[in-house]
């Protein structure tokens, strides 16, 4: 007999061990997800998309966890030494049925965290390339404004009084010696200055663009993974459980 109970002895204590892990894990992840909330900012899309890629992103722990807790009452159930709950006794008492409720629950979590996130990711790619677009028409406004500055000297009459001083910022000077040279070139150096800040406006755009829809692939499929996984462990042990 004594034989018999050092060969079982083992087993329930392997499933004690993963249970423990496993709810460290779980503890951990809701811990520090929780501690985000302490200064909400519910107003802000940054805090937002913190709250859900920090979900996302952690989300291997939790479920990790699970599938510890899991194991361990399967183990438990194998070796005989799961505690059966009394005829008539609500599955509400017993500890198990809460802990595939949360793993079900953080599953629909994953689910929701989809939709959501691609709102959020909207919302910022969109003030991203408005603020682009915001700084590329300020870059412009700039040009035509030193493009009008330079014309009102050359048209002052003083032009060739102007070079000779040395008063002019040498690129000033530049353009005005060109310019006496070619009176186009001012009007061809402020279109190029033109153009290259809208190339720069459209690959800031795409960029930005670019960006957000990997994100948006990446945390997506990541999201429905995470969520097939605990809505699987969750429903399996509520399944087994009943």
């Amino acid at each position: 007999m004594t034989a018999s109970k050092s060969t079982k002895r083992p087993v329930p204590l392997a499933a004690q061990f993963l249970k423990l892990v496993g709810i460290i894990l779980l503890l951990t992840f809701l811990v520090e997800w929780s501690i985000l909330f302490i200064t909400p900012q519910f107003n802000n899309s940054q805090w937002q998309l913190t709250v859900v890629n920090q979900f996302i992103e952690r989300g291997a722990t939790p479920l990790i966890g699970f599938v510890f807790i899991y194991t361990g009452f399967w183990i438990q159930a194998v070796s005989g030494s799961t505690t059966q709950p009394e005829p008539g006794e609500p599955a509400l008492k017993d500890w198990r049925f809460w802990v595939f409720v949360l793993s079900s629950l953080l599953g629909l979590l994953c689910l929701l965290g989809i939709p959501l996130y691609l709102s959020i990711t909207g919302q910022i790619t969109e003030q991203a390339v408005n603020q682009i677009n915001q700084e590329a028409a300020q870059a412009e406004i700039r040009v035509d404004q030193e493009q009008q500055q330079i014309k009102q000297l050359a048209s002052s009459g003083q032009l060739e009084q102007l070079l000779k001083s040395n008063q002019l910022p040498p690129d000033q000077r530049a353009i005005l010696e060109q310019l006496q040279k070619d009176p186009q070139a001012l009007d061809k150096q402020a279109g190029q200055a033109r153009e290259r800040i809208r190339n720069q406006q459209q690959e800031a755009v795409n960029r930005a663009q670019q960006e957000a829809f990997v994100n948006r692939l990446r945390v997506g499929i990541r999201s429905f993974l995470l969520a097939v996984g605990f809505i699987t462990i969750g429903w399996s042990g509520l399944r087994e459980h009943r």
